[in-house]
């Protein structure tokens, strides 16, 4: 990757898809907002649609009951039935989100160990620059979080942070390890993408991941979304969608080489260089020959020297196939490794400047490299598998070809001792 970009001025091209991508984030945003909007006021013009019929129904009710209309002045009927729905309505709303502060109440005790204070799992915004404030009370989340039992199998150590160098250096170290756990959920799901050949159901898939592995960041970091974080979380799941603003064409055709080089190792490539003019031959004498038995005798010949011709053809084509399709796997799993990446950052980092330090962050290569060295070795592996089975495929003939030689060989030696057999006795008569 350092190659690549070396070749291709990483300061335009990164500047430019920087770009791009705000661009992107920013509409994403505006149409959040506009979506918003219209659901308000679509829940208001259904709320207002459905007054209509509530008075009319609260009407025949109260005839139903032998009760009158009032002549004159405000309709305590009507006022207390409306009144009444209202309040069913707003009781069935804080019901809503009682359960949701449950939910993540739950969620984060397995974290904490016990229901976490505000001020620990409330997701601030990052100041420029950290005072005294901020650094005592980033130290005091931080050295909780280590101490609690969802953290209770970490290496990292949770001696009282002092100074703003010992909370980066700590911070650093617990972003470090939790990214084994990002990287291991992005590669699963990009992978899952690339194997999938259904664009709808990609699209909902990396969605629905990405917004899972920033939840799952959350919870892991003992952190509950407020408004604003949901607003960001949804964006940067929509944003995902778009993975050609992530990277360039030149960063396609390299991975798309890495995977297959993965792919293409030192055994095939042994296979190709070894057995390729001996597999042509083979299949020119197989494809042309009527002689008996010989192409038997040259299956035999050339069985120990590689998979033929014609499957490294076929393992040619799985390789040219597949690897297009992991490639698509292995921009959705960096992209989605490179979110969870971002928003573990921030709810570590002490300030701006420490978020936009080198150890905080994770750029857009480093996560399409960590995807793509799973993908390689998947589809390595695939192909080992399908040469074992042409090599198994190839056996077979032989142990065919075996059998047929020998019964051959045998009717020779039949005929052979019959003639022989003939002769003598022609000899022998008088």
């Amino acid at each position: 990757m350092k190659i690549v970009m070396q070749a291709m001025a990483p300061e335009q091209v990164d500047s430019t898809l920087d770009s791009v991508r705000r661009r992107g984030h920013t509409y994403l945003g505006y149409l959040l907002w506009i979506f918003m909007l219209l659901g308000l006021l679509w829940a208001a013009n259904l709320a207002v649609t459905l007054v209509d019929p509530a008075i009319e129904v609260l009407g025949k009710i109260r005839a139903a009951a032998g009760f009158t209309a009032p002549a004159g002045g405000p309709d305590l009927w009507i006022l207390t039935g409306i009144g009444t729905l209202a309040l069913l309505a707003g009781a069935l709303f804080l019901l809503g989100y009682a359960a949701y502060r449950a939910s993540w109440s739950r969620r984060l005790t397995l974290t904490w160990g016990t229901r976490p204070r505000t001020i620990h799992s409330r997701l601030r915004r990052l100041p420029a620059v950290a005072d005294e404030r901020t650094l005592r009370r980033r130290s005091d989340y931080l050295g909780t979080l280590l101490s609690s039992p969802g953290w209770s199998h970490s290496t990292v150590r949770t001696n009282p942070l002092r100074d703003t160098a010992e909370y980066r250096t700590t911070a650093e170290t617990v972003l470090r390890e939790i990214e084994i756990d990002i990287a291991h959920r992005a590669v699963t799901a990009g992978l899952v993408v690339g194997l999938n050949r259904n664009a709808l159901i990609d699209t909902l898939m990396i969605v629905a991941s990405a917004l899972e592995l920033q939840l799952h960041v959350l919870t892991r970091l003992g952190k509950r979304p407020t408004p604003r974080i949901w607003l960001e979380l949804i964006r940067r799941a929509l944003a995902s969608i778009f993975l050609n603003t992530y990277v360039t064409r030149e960063d396609a055709l390299y991975l798309n080489l890495l995977i297959r080089k993965a792919a293409l190792g030192l055994e095939v490539a042994s296979d190709a260089v070894q057995g390729t003019l001996a597999d042509i031959d083979v299949d020119e004498i197989i494809g042309h020959t009527t002689i008996p038995g010989l192409s038997e005798l040259t299956h035999v010949a050339s069985l120990g020297v590689s998979v033929g011709a014609s499957g490294l053809r076929y393992i040619g084509n799985f390789i040219e196939h597949t690897a297009n399709d992991l490639l698509q796997g292995v921009i959705a799993g960096g992209i989605l490794y490179y979110h969870g990446m971002a928003l573990a950052a921030e709810c570590l980092a002490l300030d701006e400047q420490h978020r936009r330090s080198p150890e905080m962050t994770r750029t857009i290569s480093q996560a399409m490299t960590v995807a793509c060295t799973p993908a390689g070795r998947l589809l390595r592996d695939q192909v080992r598998k399908m040469r074992e089975f042409l090599r198994e495929r190839r056996r077979q003939v032989l142990s065919v070809a075996k059998d047929n030689v020998s019964g051959a060989a045998d009717r020779v030696r039949e005929t052979v001792r019959g003639l022989s057999d003939r002769a003598t006795n022609f000899f022998r008569t008088p």
